[in-house]
């Protein structure tokens, strides 16, 4: 009996300490899919919400990647957001996709949010603010700018 209480000790420290060493990993968010055609841009809008005064607002660094419906990489930008902004990523069909006239692609956007890692020297350990983005991701016509769909809903792939 002794020997299984002891045995359970160090399974459960080794568990423990397994469980403080993981490395933190990115938040990575997807949009559901939308055509995008001939004369429209896709544009990922991110807003860092901020937060109200006068607590400080956290920066928030994201990595914005198009898809096609195959799985192929059509465009990634890295974006900084300050709090109460918005930074857009677009996606042009006729710069960045080369669509031919008439034609038509299925996309999606992921967002990708890297962790930011508690200070490892400090006497007071905090848990530094979470960052926040609130995507949307709209398609509208590239010559009258005119909004054609929108998409504010988010899935999370973690």
């Amino acid at each position: 009996m002794l020997y299984a209480n002891r045995l359970m000790c160090v399974l459960a420290l080794g568990a423990m300490s397994l469980a403080a060493q993981t490395i933190p990993a990115d938040t990575v968010q997807t949009t559901a899919m939308v055509g995008i055609a001939t004369g429209q841009t896709a544009r990922l809008n991110l807003l860092n919400p901020g937060v109200l005064p006068p607590a400080l607002g956290v920066v928030c660094s994201a990595e914005v990647t198009y898809f096609d419906g195959s799985g192929a990489v059509r465009k990634t930008a890295s974006v900084t957001v300050n709090p109460g902004t918005s930074v857009p990523v677009d996606l042009r069909s006729d710069v960045d996709l080369a669509l031919a006239p008439a034609t038509r692609l299925e996309i999606r956007a992921t967002i990708a949010i890297p962790i930011v890692p508690p200070p490892t020297s400090t006497a007071t350990t905090t848990t530094p603010p979470a960052c926040k983005l609130i995507p949307t991701l709209e398609i509208f016509d590239s010559i009258t700018g005119r909004t054609q769909a929108v998409i504010g809903k988010v899935e999370s792939l973690d």
